[in-house]
């Protein structure tokens, strides 16, 4: 960062000091550091108390008991392997990022967004795995957009899309059936209500897709999502997500 540009991000610093996202404690931030200058809007005292998804099935990232292993595969897995090739979770949907996520999602905190994103790339890019030909965040049905006014995967992944320097894919994959909220259902109902959700609208010239999502619950929505994209010719599909529930019965 130039000078000059050093200089101005400290005086805004001092002028109006950035709060924590979490506590509303004032924070700060090196200017000389991009990455710093992203992450500050979670203070440090907050950043140690997040529930990072260290342990988690290596297919579907649930999380695991911490004695797991860095391989472990979780029961259901071993049992029935899903569409997508891979998942990884930055965090467990629990503690302090329970609200974030739902004010991102619900409340319009899509200021939030570059933040959260960060710490999914720094998660993701850790995995030291082979990088994806294109992000593709999971879409909403018109009906949802219009009342929430935004896709807050899209947000994600756009900021997702700078940090990698991967392409965002936008509008080949479209939610073309309405569904009820999945929020409360089972496992069974959840993947009922997903089926034939999505429909294809142009191919994608992209033989390994990651699917962008804020919280994974029980995996349906990307599990229909990655075999939408394996029947169209897609032959390996991973999902980062910010955060992973348990697996509910």
């Amino acid at each position: 960062m130039p000078k000059a540009g050093i200089l101005l991000q400290n005086l805004l610093q001092l002028l109006f000091p950035q709060r924590c996202i979490i506590c509303h404690k004032g924070t700060s931030a090196d200017a000389t550091d991009p990455c710093s200058v992203i992450c500050a809007a979670i203070c440090c005292d907050c950043a140690e108390q997040l529930p990072f998804n260290r342990t988690a099935c290596q297919r579907c990232a649930l999380p695991l008991p911490e004695d797991s292993g860095s391989t472990a595969l979780c029961g259901r897995c071993l049992k029935q392997a899903p569409a997508f090739d891979y998942a990884v979770s930055a965090f467990r949907y629990e503690g302090t990022v329970v609200p974030l996520v739902q004010q991102l999602k619900f409340s319009g905190k899509i200021s939030f967004a570059p933040t959260l994103a960060q710490q999914m790339a720094d998660v993701y890019l850790a995995k030291d795995m082979d990088l994806p030909d294109c992000l593709l965040p999971v879409p909403l049905h018109t009906r949802r957009l219009r009342e929430r006014g935004y896709n807050q995967s899209i947000e994600l992944a756009r900021p997702l899309a700078r940090l990698t320097g991967l392409p965002l894919s936008f509008g080949r994959v479209v939610r073309c059936r309405h569904t009820a909220p999945q929020v409360g259902n089972r496992v069974d109902a959840r993947r009922r209500n997903i089926r034939g959700a999505f429909g294809l609208k142009t191919p994608l010239d992209a033989s390994h897709v990651l699917i962008i999502d804020d919280v994974v619950t029980t995996g349906s929505t990307v599990n229909e999502l990655a075999k939408l994209l394996k029947s169209s010719g897609v032959s390996r599909v991973g999902v980062l997500s910010l955060a992973r529930a348990p697996h509910k019965a």
